[in-house]
C-alpha cells in the first residue's frame, strides 16, 4: 500500500514533474513552463518520478506516452496509485481510444504530443486549480477526520497521508455513505461497484468490503467503520459521526467528508 503527503497548496504556481525521456520536446516544455514562472523538474522514468514525488511535491504530472499499450497503461497505474498530484497525459498519437483508455486508468487529462506550448501551459494551470479546490474540501492536520478525494480516488488519513482506492472501492464506500446508516445489499453493491449482478455463493462483495476495511484501518479508522448487517448486506457505523460536504459551512471553514468512527 502506497502512501503519499498531500503537496503544499499554491494558488498561483503549479509544481511540474514532466515524466519523459530526454528529447528536444522534453526540453521546451521544460524551458516554457520555468519561463511561465512554473517549478519544474523532469525525469526519464516513472520509476525515477516515484522517487522524486516525495522531495519535490509536484501540484501535477506530465507524463509523456508513445503509446496506450500495456506497458503505457503500468505506467499510468504506477503514477495515479502515488495519489500525490494530478496526473495529465501527453500522447504521441492522438485518437479518441487511447484518450478514452487514459483517462478510465486514471488520468486527469491527456493532451496530445502536437498540442500549442500556450494551451499546455493553460491545461497545466487549470488542472491544479481543480485540484487545489479538492484539496481545500479534505480534513487535513489535526482535525481528527478522514477525508475522501474523489480527484484522486482515494482517502485522506488523519496525518494527511493518502490510500488509494479503486475504482469499485472507492464507488462501493460512497454508497455506503450515501445510504446515511441504512443497510445496503451485497447485490446492490454488487451492481453499482461492481457493474454486475451477483451470482449464487459470490463472494466478491465481501472480499472488496474486506480491502476496504483495510484500507480505511491504514489511514486511521476504526476496525469496525463497515460493518455487516445480516442478511442486509453492509453499513456504515454509526453514520452521526460521518459528515457529507456541500462545499464551504456556514463559518466559511472547509466542511470534512468522513470522519473517525472511534475517538
Amino acid at each position: 500500500m502506497r502512501h503519499a503527503t498531500i503537496p503544499p497548496l499554491s494558488p498561483l504556481v503549479p509544481r511540474l514533474l514532466l515524466v519523459a525521456h530526454p528529447t528536444v520536446l522534453a526540453t521546451a516544455i521544460t524551458i516554457a513552463a520555468r519561463a511561465a514562472g512554473q517549478q519544474v523538474d523532469a525525469v526519464a522514468s516513472v520509476g525515477d518520478a516515484v522517487r522524486v514525488i516525495p522531495g519535490f511535491a509536484p501540484s501535477v504530472l506530465l507524463l509523456d506516452l508513445d503509446d496506450t499499450g500495456r506497458d503505457a497503461m503500468a505506467q499510468i497505474d504506477r503514477l495515479a496509485a502515488v495519489g500525490a498530484a494530478g496526473l495529465m497525459v501527453m500522447l504521441a498519437r492522438d485518437d479518441e481510444p487511447g484518450r478514452i483508455a487514459c483517462l478510465d486508468r486514471g488520468a486527469d487529462d491527456v493532451v496530445p504530443r502536437r498540442v500549442a506550448p500556450a494551451e499546455l501551459l493553460a491545461r497545466i494551470r487549470a488542472l491544479h486549480r481543480r485540484l487545489e479546490r479538492v484539496a481545500q474540501m479534505v480534513a487535513v492536520g489535526d482535525t481528527g477526520m478522514l477525508a475522501l478525494d474523489p480527484a484522486h480516488r482515494c482517502v485522506v488519513g488523519l496525518r494527511g497521508e493518502r490510500t488509494a482506492l479503486s475504482e469499485a472501492e472507492f464507488i462501493a464506500l460512497e454508497t455506503l455513505l450515501d445510504a446515511d446508516g441504512a443497510p445496503v445489499s451485497r447485490d446492490w453493491l454488487g451492481r453499482v461497484a461492481l457493474k454486475r449482478p451477483l451470482h449464487a455463493d459470490d463472494r466478491s462483495v465481501d472480499q472488496l468490503v474486506l480491502k476496504l476495511r483495510r484500507k480505511l484501518s491504514a489511514v486511521g479508522a476504526a476496525d469496525r467503520t463497515i460493518l455487516a448487517a445480516r442478511r442486509q448486506g453492509y453499513v456504515i457505523a454509526d453514520p452521526s459521526r460521518f459528515s457529507v460536504p456541500t462545499g464551504v459551512s456556514n463559518d466559511g471553514q472547509p466542511r470534512p467528508l468522513v470522519a473517525a468512527t472511534e475517538d
